[in-house]
């Protein structure tokens, strides 16, 4: 087996990294009187959704020796948090019962898409493990990873897993977002599953590095998806189209580095098989 039971060590650090993320949210919160603080109920569910958000991203990083589980939800973190204190607070009232609300929320957006920053921070984290491990870039430093190649099995489960969790965590996203019909969510869902799964096969599966930096628009979007919420997020359906660009990049990447470079899968294929 290449996992090991975790040290108490990762374990504080993980706490510590839940905490964090618990504590910089509500202290914003209350920094701006947002109505949630009213709530205990709310309040509960809320900071056992960030502190799952903050403490598995640190565990993943200390358990692995990944580096973009952490750093990227310290990014997110770090950058809501700029944004909250350097744009004026929001103003609230009230109208018929409903909470209105006149000014930018950044805080509330990052917290309540919390599903988006936990899907991406594992995501960017198993394509840094195939690069690292594939190409050799300071590989001695990982923990409690398999070697390459995968097998069939765990690349399918690898691909197919952390693929979905961006597709739920899309369509999550685009149901805050007023998405009426859950037909269409669910395709969403699909579709961002199908986008995420082509560079992570082609990463794992062959080496395929093109398909991944192609891969930067999909969370960029995401994310801007997060703070300024569009009117209809249907957009996303254009993940379909994309998945099948990535898909053809891939097949490009293939063909040049095989006849040109002679590349025959290195680390990630398995040259023993018949």
């Amino acid at each position: 087996m290449y996992w090991s039971r975790p040290t108490a060590t990762t374990l504080a650090l993980a706490a510590v990294g839940g905490l964090v993320n618990v504590a910089v949210v509500f202290t914003l919160y209350v920094r701006a009187a947002y109505p949630i603080l009213e709530s205990t109920g709310d309040i509960a569910v809320l900071a056992v959704a960030l502190f799952a958000v903050g403490a598995t991203a640190v565990f993943a990083s200390a358990y692995t020796r990944l580096l973009t589980p952490a750093l990227g939800w310290i990014a997110a973190l770090a950058g809501t948090a700029y944004y909250e204190l350097t744009t004026p607070m929001p103003d609230w009232g009230e109208l018929d019962g409903h909470v209105i609300v006149e000014g930018p929320t950044h805080v509330a957006s990052y917290a309540n898409t919390w599903y988006v920053w936990l899907a991406l921070a594992l995501f960017v984290g198993v394509l840094e493990f195939g690069i690292r491990r594939g190409y050799g870039l300071g590989e001695q430093s990982l923990r409690n990873l398999p070697d390459l190649p995968l097998s069939r099995a765990d690349l399918a489960r690898t691909v197919v897993g952390f693929g979905a969790l961006v597709g739920v965590a899309t369509m999550l996203l685009t149901i805050r977002s007023g998405l009426p019909h859950l037909e269409t969510a669910l395709a969403i869902a699909v579709l961002a599953t199908a986008v995420a799964a082509v560079p992570l096969a082609a990463l794992l599966a062959r080496g395929m590095v093109l398909p991944t930096m192609l891969f930067v628009p999909v969370p960029y979007l995401l994310i801007y998806e997060v703070f300024v919420t569009t009117d209809s997020p249907v957009h996303i359906l254009l993940f379909g189209p994309y998945a099948v660009v990535l898909a053809l990049a891939w097949a490009l990447e293939a063909l040049l580095r095989s006849r040109l470079r002679g590349w025959d899968g290195g680390r990630f294929t398995d040259h023993n098989a018949a």
